[in-house]
C-alpha cells in the first residue's frame, strides 16, 4: 500500500523560494548574471536561484582546481553554447544510428544537460537528444547519461516511486520529473507564466533516468509511464516569497 499523499494546499503555504546568493546579487542584470565564478546569459527567475546557488558554492570552494574535463567541455570549445548545442544536434541527428548510438553519446548528452550553461533548457530539448521527440524507441544504452553513482542510487531506490513535477506548460509535455517537491515547487511558484504541480506514481522499471549532479533528484521517466496523477494550479496567493537561505541561518 503507498503512503499517503501530500496536502499540496498546506504544503505550498509554508514554501519560500530560495534567494540568490548575496555574493551574486551585485552581478545581476536584465541581461544575466556576470559574477566571476558563475556566468549565465539569459534573464534569472527564481526557479534558477537554486542552481545558481550551489554552482557558485562548488566553484568557491574548488577554486584552486578546474572542473573535471569531459566529453562536453572539449566540444568545439571556441563556439557559443548555442552554437555548440546547435551544431551537436544536427552532426549526431544525421548520422544514420541516432539516437541509437553508443554509451559515450548518452555520456555526452547527461554531461550537457548537467552542465551550469545548459542551465534553462526544457526537458523538450532533452527529448530532442533521446529521440522521443519523433516517437523513436529509446536505445538501450540511454541509462549511461548517468553517472556510475546515479546509476547506484536509482538501483537503491524502491520499486514504487512518488514523482513531483512543476510545470507552466501542458503536463503531456516534458519528460523531467523529481523526487523532491522542493524541486517541482521552484519550477512552478518561480515561473513567471501560470503554473501547476503535479503529483504522480512511477514504477522504477519506467525510469529513463536518475539525474542528481545538481542535487535535484531528477527522474527522466516519460509522463504517460506516471499514474495516479493529481494536478495543482498555482494561482496569486502563493507569491515568491524568499526562503530562510543557509548562509542566514545561525
Amino acid at each position: 500500500m503507498s503512503s499517503p499523499r501530500l496536502n499540496i494546499d498546506q504544503v505550498l503555504q509554508t514554501y519560500r523560494l530560495p534567494s540568490l546568493h548575496p555574493d551574486l546579487q551585485p552581478y545581476l542584470s536584465e541581461k544575466g548574471l556576470h559574477h566571476p565564478l558563475v556566468h549565465f546569459e539569459w534573464a534569472i527567475s527564481p526557479r534558477l536561484h537554486a542552481r545558481l546557488n550551489k554552482i557558485y558554492q562548488y566553484r568557491k570552494t574548488n577554486t584552486a582546481r578546474k572542473l573535471e574535463p569531459n566529453l562536453w567541455q572539449s566540444y568545439y570549445p571556441h563556439l557559443d553554447v548555442t552554437e555548440r548545442i546547435l551544431k551537436f544536434y544536427i552532426e549526431e541527428s544525421d548520422k544514420p544510428d541516432f539516437p541509437e548510438r553508443d554509451p559515450e553519446y548518452f555520456k555526452m548528452v547527461g554531461q550537457i544537460w548537467t552542465n551550469p550553461e545548459s542551465l534553462g533548457q526544457s526537458s523538450g530539448f532533452l527529448e530532442l537528444l533521446l529521440g522521443i521527440d519523433y516517437g523513436m524507441p529509446l536505445s538501450k544504452h540511454a541509462h549511461h547519461i548517468m553517472t556510475s553513482s546515479e546509476q547506484e542510487k536509482l538501483t537503491a531506490l524502491p520499486d514504487e516511486l512518488a514523482v513531483f513535477r512543476g510545470h507552466a506548460d501542458p503536463l503531456l509535455q516534458g519528460i523531467s520529473w523529481t523526487l523532491k517537491l522542493d524541486v517541482a515547487l521552484l519550477f512552478a511558484v518561480g515561473s513567471p507564466l501560470q503554473s501547476s504541480v503535479s503529483i504522480g506514481t512511477v514504477q522504477k522499471s519506467d525510469v529513463i533516468a536518475l539525474i542528481d549532479r545538481w542535487d535535484e533528484d531528477e527522474l527522466i521517466v516519460l509522463t504517460r509511464d506516471v499514474y495516479d496523477i493529481e494536478t495543482y494550479p498555482i494561482d496569486d496567493r502563493w507569491c515568491p516569497i524568499e526562503r530562510i537561505a543557509p548562509w542566514q541561518k545561525s
